[in-house]
């Protein structure tokens, strides 16, 4: 505007944070009508810069810091498989657009974080617990540096801004998460846990899951990353001791208790829908899925992939003679042949219900965390 540039003013509402605009006429109503009132071109061309875009000798160098982080998370293996361990069975089917690229005909065990989508993906990191899209970097950046940065950013308007985008984040994340979807993968936990004594009702389960995790990666990957998000959190916080809270949360406790609950009932869930799966009695291999894969589908929340080949193994509806208009008599029994109704009641249906719950607490979290759509 200063060099005489004609603007030509755009503006996109996209995802959740679009959505939230347009929640209800009275509010779609206000956002175009402010929109009205003060139009872009109506800015004051003299306004003075803001200093973190006049101090590029810092801001510069902070924003490739944060930006160099991201990027490592988003080329490291590790971070790549955890956030892919669960495929994308925390989320509830949203939009008309397929949260997992067409191009994505491998199973889950390869998946890769080109095959999803960017909003799902944003959308995971909430579901395990931590928003590293918006908080990882800031607190290496900063790192041999936070007196200078620190004074920038309380200097400048939109370098606070930044920092109550980072703060709300952080109030609402939590590493001990990451770590503990993790340990739902370490096969010592399950091995060890009927040596109590008072689960001897699952304790042929425990073993089984021990014994299946046995060469699992998850456990590890899981504990990488939570290691280096916690080396980069306990930097951000030396920044934020530095910064003054501009907007502090008056129940921010309460609400990370509320995550607290929700993330360890939905683990809790987790476990015992591994814990049925792997009760399941043995079946038959059909159309070159064998009980193992089934297995592995639950252990990645493809649940609704997994109940299906149950149902296909144990089915409880059989074709009977009255089915069919025959002309002849028969001598064939007219008892239909048994079905596995019990194995519905005991297995399939709990792992059913678990998953149903376990999508609602998907959606409370997002709810939590101020994400819709």
């Amino acid at each position: 505007m200063r060099a005489g540039i004609r603007l030509e003013p755009e503006v996109s509402f996209q995802g959740g944070d679009g959505y939230l605009w347009f929640g209800s006429d009275e509010l779609a109503l206000a956002t175009l009508t402010r929109m009205a009132e003060q139009p872009l071109w109506g800015a004051d061309a003299d306004a003075q810069t803001d200093v973190f875009y006049r101090r590029t000798d810092l801001s510069l160098d902070f924003y490739r810091a944060i930006r160099g982080v991201q990027h490592e998370h988003l080329e490291s293996a590790t971070y790549s498989r955890a956030i892919t361990a669960f495929g994308l069975g925390m989320l509830n089917d949203t939009g008309s657009r397929k949260s997992r690229r067409q191009s994505d005909l491998a199973s889950d065990r390869t998946m890769s974080l080109r095959q999803i989508r960017a909003i799902p993906h944003n959308a995971i990191l909430q579901q395990l617990g931590y928003p590293v899209n918006v908080i990882a970097g800031v607190g290496t950046a900063s790192d041999g540096n936070v007196e200078e940065i620190a004074a920038l950013i309380n200097e400048s308007a939109r370098g606070r801004q930044i920092m109550r985008l980072v703060r709300a984040a952080d109030a609402l994340g939590s590493i001990k998460t990451v770590s503990a979807y993790g340990e739902l993968f370490n096969s010592a936990y399950w091995a060890s846990r009927p040596y109590r004594g008072d689960e001897q009702h699952i304790a042929d389960a425990c073993l089984m899951i021990g014994e299946y995790l046995t060469k699992d990666d998850r456990t590890g990957v899981f504990r990488r990353l939570a290691s280096r998000l916690r080396v980069d959190a306990m930097k951000l916080h030396k920044l934020l001791d530095l910064v003054p809270d501009e907007a502090p949360l008056p129940d921010r406790e309460h609400t990370r208790r509320s995550l607290g609950v929700l993330q360890a009932l939905r683990i809790a869930l987790m476990k015992h829908m591994f814990l049925r799966a792997v009760m399941v009695p043995a079946f038959s291999r059909a159309n070159d899925i064998s009980r193992e894969d089934v297995l592995e589908m639950f252990f990645t929340l493809r649940v609704e992939d997994g109940l299906a080949q149950l149902r296909r193994a144990f089915p409880i509806h059989f074709p009977s003679i009255s089915d069919f208009e025959i002309e002849e008599p028969s001598e064939y029994p007219d008892g239909s042949a048994a079905g596995y109704g019990q194995i519905h009641e005991d297995y399939i249906g709990p792992i059913e219900r678990s998953h149903a719950l376990g999508l609602r607490i998907t959606t409370a979290i997002a709810n939590e965390f101020g994400a819709h759509g």
